[in-house]
C-alpha cells in the first residue's frame, strides 16, 4: 500500500520508536479518502488512536486529518509498518455508515489494479453517495407489491434448456465459482434458463444479480422477474436519482431483496449471500464504463463470483469473440441453445444492395423494397421496427462550393443537424449552433445537409406511409427517467405501428407483434476505425433481425447495405455465428489483436496541442525503456487520437499491445491529463 508524505502533516511516532520505522503493534491502517482532490497516493497511512480501544476499524468510515482540514474515508486494510517519521491519528469512526465488507474491499482493490484506476474513484462507484455519508432515505411512497399475488407459472423447459439449467444449478449448490457462456440463438429462451437457475438459488436461501445492458431492457426484465418473485426484486441503474439508488441499496443491504436487476453498476449490490450472477447480452459495449474507473462489468462479475463462491452466467446470441474463444479453453464452460423455444425458424434475411438503388436514381435512405414492405405490414395490421445506429436529421453539413464541413469549435467532431431543435449539435460535448444559410468559409449559398439519422428516417416514413404511428427511440427522445419504460409499454400495447431506433432497440425486447425489421444501413459501424467493427456489425444485425418472428405472425427482415459481399453481412444474413467467429478469429490472430494479445490505450490531453504530444512522447520513451527484449510487447504511437480535440482539449494517444501487460502497469502515466483504458472497446 502507498503511504502519505510528510508534508501532509502528522503527529510524532510513539516514544522509543526508531525514525523511519513504526511497528505493527502501533495499529497502522490504510485509508482511502472520499475527496475530489488529487492525492499523492491511493491510500494514506494513519494510526488507530488508543481511545478507540479494541474497536475493529478495517472497513469503517472514519474522520481523519488531512493537511489543514479533516476529511472522511474508508479504512481499507491494516499496514504492518511504515517508513514515515510522523503518522497522524484517526479522529473518529463515522456512525450510521455500513462498513465495507471484506469482499467489497477486495473487489475494489482488484478493479483499481486491473484497470489502473484510483481506489477512491472505485469506492465512489461502488457505494452511492447518500450511503457513504450516512444518509438513510425515506421509504418509497409507492405501494409494495403483495408475496399473495399469483406467481407466474414457469413454462416447461425444453431439453436444451433443462441441460443448461442443470449445469448452472449444480454449481450454485456446490458454491463453485464456475463461469458459463450460454450461447443461444435469438428467441431460444435464455431468460427462462436464468429464471429457473435463480429460482433454485433463492430456494437455497441465497440471492442473485441479473445484469442487462441497456436501461431500455429493464422494464421488460423487471416485469418477468416481478411476475415470478414479486416485491423481492430491486432495480439499480444509472437513470435513478441518488436518493432512489440509495433507497434500493438499503433494501438490498437489509436483506429485503432476493434478486437485483440492473445495468453494470448493479454488480456492486450488497447482497448478503450472493448465489449467482447473470450477465445478459454479454457482448454489449455498455458493460464497459467509459469514464473513470473504466471497468468492464463482465470481468468484475468474474472476480466477484470468485470472491463469493458464486457461478457467473453470461448469455448472448452473439458472444464477444474473446469470450467465445475462452469458452473453448478451460476458463469458461460453453452451454448452447441451438433452436428457438417455440420451434419456429429464424426469420429469413433479405439483402438489399443500396448501390443498385443509387443506380436506379433512388437517393432516399429507404429502398423501394423496404418502403413497399412497410406499407404492406401497416396495411395488414402488423408492427415494424427500423434500425439505424445514428441519430439526428443530417450527419454532415457541407459546402458544395469549397468543401467546408461544419465542425464543433471545441471538438474534432462534425456537427449533426436536428430538425426538432432546428440547430446543429455536437454529440460529444453538447455544443449547439444555428444551421448556417451560407458557407462560413466562402459565403457561398450552396451549403447542404448530407447523410441522415433516425430523425430523417422518421420524416421519410411519414411522407411515404401517411397515418403511420411512429415511435422514435434514441438519446434525443429519451429525455427522462421513465421514457424507456413508457416507450416499451406503448409499443407492447400496439399503440405505435413503427419503432425507429438506435442500438437500444436492437437487443432483448421480446415483442410478438413485429412482422418486419428493416436495417436502414448495415454499414454504419462496419467501417469504423476499430478492430472490433466487424464484430459489432454482425452482433447488431443478428440481434435486431431476431426481434421479429417471435409470435405467430409472418416475419421478414430487410438488410440494406453498400457492401453485401462482406463476410460479417453474409454471416448475419444466415444467422451463422460460428462461420463469422471462425473467420474473425483467423483475422484477429493474423493481426495480433485480442484474444491473442492484450491492449491498453493511453491518451494524453492538454489545451495546447504540442504539450499533449510532448506528454505522450515522453511516456512512450519511458515505457519503451522498461520493456525487456524477451517481452512480447510493442508500443504503437504516439499519434493523434481518433477524436483529436474534445471539449477544447487536444488528445494524443499510444497503444501498448502484448501479453501479460500488468507487469507494465506501474510504469503507465497517471494523474491530471491522462486517461488509461485497459481492454478498450468501441
Amino acid at each position: 500500500m502507498s503511504q502519505h508524505t510528510e508534508e501532509l502533516g502528522g503527529t510524532p511516532a510513539g516514544a522509543g520508536e526508531d525514525a523511519g520505522e513504526v511497528s505493527a503493534a502501533s495499529r497502522l491502517v490504510a485509508v482511502v479518502l472520499d475527496t475530489t482532490q488529487i492525492l499523492p497516493h491511493d491510500t494514506l497511512t494513519y494510526r488507530v488512536p488508543e481511545h478507540l480501544g479494541d474497536i475493529p476499524v478495517v472497513g469503517k468510515r472514519v474522520v481523519v486529518p488531512f493537511r489543514n482540514a479533516t476529511l472522511e474515508g474508508f479504512v481499507i486494510e491494516h499496514e504492518g509498518s511504515t517508513h514515515l517519521n510522523e503518522v497522524r491519528e484517526i479522529g473518529e469512526v463515522v456512525e450510521g455508515v455500513p462498513e465495507l465488507t471484506q469482499w467489497q474491499r477486495n473487489l475494489a482493490l482488484f478493479i483499481a489494479r486491473r484497470y489502473v484506476a484510483s481506489l477512491g474513484e472505485v469506492v465512489k462507484t461502488m457505494i452511492p453517495k447518500p450511503v457513504r455519508i450516512g444518509r438513510v432515505p425515506r421509504p418509497s411512497k409507492k405501494a409494495a407489491a403483495s408475496r399473495d399475488e399469483p406467481t407466474a407459472e414457469a413454462p416447461r423447459l425444453n431439453e436444451e434448456q433443462e441441460a443448461a439449467t442443470h449445469a448452472i444449478t449444480a454449481a450454485v449448490t456446490a458454491r463453485e465459482a464456475q463461469r458459463f457462456l450460454l450461447h443461444g440463438v435469438t428467441g431460444s429462451g435464455k431468460t427462462e434458463v436464468y429464471l429457473a437457475a435463480i429460482a433454485e438459488t433463492i430456494r437455497q436461501g441465497r440471492q442473485a444479480i441479473m445484469l442487462v445492458p441497456e436501461i431500455a431492457l429493464t422494464p421488460q426484465t423487471l416485469d418477468r422477474f416481478r411476475a415470478r418473485f414479486h416485491d423481492r426484486v430491486a432495480v439499480m441503474h444509472s437513470a435513478l436519482t441518488d436518493a432512489m439508488r440509495a433507497r434500493e441499496w438499503w433494501r438490498i443491504y437489509r436483506g429485503e431483496v432476493d434478486v437485483v436487476v440492473g445495468s453494470r453498476s448493479a454488480i456492486f449490490a450488497p447482497l448478503q449471500d450472493l448465489g449467482i450472477i447473470v450477465v445478459d447480452e454479454e457482448d454489449s459495449s455498455s458493460y464497459k464504463q467509459e469514464r473513470h474507473p473504466r471497468y468492464h462489468a463482465v470481468e468484475v462479475a468474474f472476480e466477484l463470483g470468485r470472491l463469493r463462491n458464486a457461478p457467473v452466467v453470461l448469455g448472448s446470441a452473439t458472444p464477444r469473440i474473446e469470450m467465445f474463444y475462452r469458452a473453448h479453453g478451460k476458463d469458461v464452460t460453453l452451454l448452447t441453445l441451438n433452436r428457438r423455444y417455440n420451434g419456429r425458424e429464424l426469420p429469413a434475411v433479405e439483402i438489399v444492395d443500396l448501390r443498385e438503388e443509387l443506380r436506379a436514381g433512388n437517393h432516399s435512405m429507404l429502398s423501394k423494397e423496404l418502403l413497399n414492405a412497410l406499407r404492406t405490414c401497416h396495411e395488414e395490421g402488423g408492427q415494424s421496427l427500423l434500425f439505424l445506429n445514428r441519430r439526428g436529421l443530417a450527419t454532415l453539413v457541407l459546402c458544395r462550393t469549397c468543401g467546408f464541413v461544419l465542425t464543433c469549435t471545441q471538438c474534432s467532431a462534425n456537427l449533426v443537424h436536428h430538425h426538432s431543435t432546428g440547430k446543429c449539435h455536437c454529440h460529444y460535448c453538447g455544443h449547439t449552433e444555428p444551421l448556417p444559410t451560407t458557407c462560413p468559409a466562402c459565403s457561398a449559398p450552396k451549403i447542404r445537409q448530407l447523410g441522415g439519422g433516425t430523425e430523417r428516417v422518421e420524416q421519410e416514413v411519414l411522407e411515404a406511409v401517411p397515418g403511420m404511428r411512429i415511435l422514435r427511440m434514441d438519446r434525443d427522445t429519451m429525455h427522462h427517467r421513465d421514457a424507456y419504460e413508457e416507450a416499451y409499454r406503448t409499443f407492447a400495447r400496439r399503440d405505435a405501428d413503427c419503432l425507429i431506433g438506435t442500438q437500444m432497440v436492437a437487443k432483448g425486447w421480446d415483442l410478438t407483434g413485429v412482422r418486419l425489421v428493416g436495417v436502414v444501413n448495415a454499414d454504419g459501424s462496419l467501417h469504423f476505425p476499430d478492430y472490433r467493427s466487424a464484430e459489432v456489425t454482425f452482433s447488431l444485425l443478428t440481434q435486431v433481425a431476431g426481434r421479429t418472428g417471435r409470435g405467430d405472425e409472418p416475419a421478414r427482415v430487410l438488410l440494406q447495405t453498400y457492401t453485401p459481399e462482406h463476410f460479417a453481412i453474409q454471416a448475419a444474413s444466415k444467422h451463422d455465428y460460428r462461420a463469422f467467429a471462425h473467420e474473425e478469429i483467423r483475422i484477429r490472430k493474423s493481426w495480433n489483436f485480442p484474444p491473442f494479445r492484450e491492449m491498453v490505450v493511453c491518451i494524453a490531453s492538454h489545451k495546447v496541442d504540442d504539450k499533449a504530444k510532448a506528454m505522450a512522447e515522453e511516456a512512450v520513451s519511458r515505457i519503451s525503456g522498461t520493456i525487456a527484449p524477451d517481452m512480447a510487447v510493442e508500443v504503437l504511437g504516439p499519434t493523434p487520437a481518433p477524436m483529436h480535440q474534445v471539449k477544447g482539449e487536444f488528445r494524443w494517444q499510444f497503444i501498448i499491445r502484448g501479453q501479460q501487460l500488468q507487469q507494465l502497469y506501474e510504469y503507465l502515466p497517471k494523474g491530471a491529463g491522462w486517461n488509461i483504458d485497459v481492454d478498450p472497446s468501441m
